[in-house]
């Protein structure tokens, strides 16, 4: 998968409007040092600096220049190996979090061992990423996992559990998980669409309700797990 060709044809939907509840709880009165492994431009890098950036120092990495290059112009630090190298030495981080990336990587078992390298011992985890429930369907299609949310999702989830046993295998602690609705931000969704076709922003009142609208996509979950690695 050329990541960077993807990177520039499908600009990433800033989605979050806030640091997700598991995530906000595991730093919040805390402090340390962490990584959000495939930050993608930034965003939520972003909600973070905004809420801990005088507690948490904060680092990204991504495979993609395109979107490393988006991240740093939001004044964010983002390593940068189109290899998929991790160029930090184990046991960097007090903190590791891995957002909608685990579905893409070509071996999710050896994906979550690095997950777990990257964090001190007694470190925590983040990892967010869908669960596909039975009847659900997309309208896209990836030749490995069939219809997906994302042709770059090499699998899909069929349950909470799964997630977590792929976490267990690399000798990861689950200490709390959150299932939720996936949503569709129709504001995203817009934002998305102006940059590919290279519009400028919407400045009318017009759309003020469309950019308040999420849709839920049917059958479809996202599965939140914070974990610890054993000290």
């Amino acid at each position: 998968m050329d990541w960077d060709q993807y990177a520039r044809t499908y600009p990433q939907l800033d989605d979050k409007v806030a640091v997700p509840p598991l995530l906000q709880r595991a730093m919040s009165g805390s402090s340390g040092s962490a990584l959000d492994l495939g930050c993608g431009e930034g965003a939520l890098l972003t909600l973070l600096r905004d809420a801990f950036g005088h507690s948490w120092e904060l680092s990204g990495f991504e495979v993609s220049p395109t979107r490393a290059e988006a991240a740093r112009s939001r004044g964010h630090h983002v390593a940068l190996d189109e290899g998929a190298t991790v160029p930090f030495p184990p046991g960097s981080f007090d903190l590791v979090i891995s957002t909608h990336v685990i579905e893409h990587a070509p071996d999710d078992h050896a994906y979550a061992r690095t997950l777990r390298e990257m964090a001190k011992p007694g470190g925590l985890i983040y990892v967010e990423t869908p669960v596909k429930l039975p009847g659900a369907w997309y309208f896209r299609r990836n030749p490995q996992a069939g219809w997906v949310l994302d042709p770059t999702h090499l699998r899909e989830y069929r349950s909470a559990a799964a997630v977590n046993e792929v976490l267990r295998s690399a000798g990861l602690e689950i200490l709390d998980e959150d299932l939720t609705k996936i949503v569709f931000p129709l504001a995203a969704a817009e934002r998305l669409v102006r940059r590919m076709l290279h519009i400028p922003p919407q400045t009318t009142q017009h759309l003020d309700g469309l950019r308040a609208t999420a849709v839920p996509i049917p059958r479809y979950r996202q599965q939140a797990v914070l974990a610890r690695r054993p000290t």
